[in-house]
């Protein structure tokens, strides 16, 4: 059952032929959820471990690097299939019969599930995530595991000639094989410790962001998400992304505004001449405090009429489709910039 922050997504993937099977990590199983409904399993609390992406149900295009401390929970089963009357005709049906509308009066309809969370993430990263280093630890390894070979060979055999350079060197490989291991966790005291003294900093540094601001931790990122989506979904060629990392949050006021800037890791998926590519890069996007009434959203089917013409609305447009009246934001955060 789509919600209001699926729609965009829904819509332009459709438009592509393309489908998205998502598996998340919950306890020590793995469901699945399908931006086509093919399969939507149940999901609380559930964790992204990775994400294949089908043209025509062929699987062209797969990620699973995805940060294992953002959570995502979904509407469930049990509310899909709770009875709802029509307030405007008196059609009772299960709920998912109405997310097109009311199937006899047509009565549009936005559904929501409140207690959703689209990504909030309550614990920081503390390791190094880029894998340069392991690269470097590797490099230095070979290179010490060779020199120790060559003079253990150039020492203990009566000449030096080819066969003991090759030795050297297949030696070598072997023997920075067996201590890698030795090496990285060398590596992890000399190098990463200054790291993660970094990163808790950084750490400490957000925790006091949001005690300080005493803003709504999931509601602020749930908002986040769906602004994110709109823009991202609004671009021709992007058919999807993700927020892999959270690097730093910042408040000021401009103009009697409360602003927050998100700085993040951003993964973003193309559709390019029937390819599909990914990227990584930075993103810092700015968020404004919605100064006006913001449309207060319930469990369920909402029926929200404009109070110009009363015809019901569709939340995630920013006019009335029937006499064009801008209707109230559904956000409490507004993507001003990026």
């Amino acid at each position: 059952m789509p919600l209001i922050s699926d729609s965009f997504h829904k819509e332009k993937l459709k438009d592509f032929g393309i489908n998205i099977k998502t598996k998340y990590y919950v306890g020590n199983k793995v469901y699945e959820r399908n931006t086509d409904d093919s399969i939507n399993d149940d999901i609380i609390s559930g964790i992204i471990c990775e994400k294949d992406y089908y043209i025509d149900k062929k699987l062209v295009h797969k990620e699973t690097k995805f940060d294992s401390r953002i959570e995502y929970t979904f509407v469930s089963k049990e509310m899909e299939n709770k009875e709802y009357r029509c307030p405007n005709c008196g059609m009772q049906s299960r709920l998912k019969d109405f997310v097109d509308g009311c199937p006899y009066c047509k009565t549009y309809y936005n559904i929501d599930y409140t207690d959703k969370d689209l990504g909030s993430k309550y614990h920081y990263d503390r390791v190094l995530r880029n894998n340069t280093y392991r690269i470097i630890t590797g490099i230095v390894d070979l290179i010490i595991s060779i020199i120790l070979c060559f003079f253990f060979i150039k020492f203990t055999s009566r000449t030096f000639n080819i066969v003991d350079v090759s030795k050297v060197f297949i030696y070598g490989i072997i023997l920075s094989m067996i201590l890698y291991y030795f090496f990285y966790i060398l590596d992890a005291y000399i190098i990463l410790v200054p790291i993660k003294r970094y990163k808790d900093k950084q750490n400490q540094k957000q925790k006091d962001f949001w005690d300080r601001t005493k803003i709504d931790k999931k509601s602020f990122f749930n908002n986040l998400n769906y602004e994110v989506r709109k823009y991202y979904y609004s671009k021709n060629n992007i058919i999807d992304f993700d927020i892999l990392d959270y690097i730093e949050f910042n408040d000021f006021i401009k103009n009697n505004l409360q602003y927050i800037k998100v700085l993040a890791e951003v993964r973003i998926v193309y559709y390019d001449m029937g390819k599909i590519k990914s990227k990584f890069t930075k993103e810092e996007y700015i968020f404004k405090k919605n100064p006006n009434e913001k449309l207060e959203l319930k469990d369920g089917a909402n029926i929200i009429k404009c109070h110009n013409c009363g015809a019901s609305i569709d939340a995630t447009k920013s006019v009335c489709s029937y006499c064009h009246t801008e209707i109230k934001y559904l956000q409490e955060w507004i993507l001003e910039c990026k």
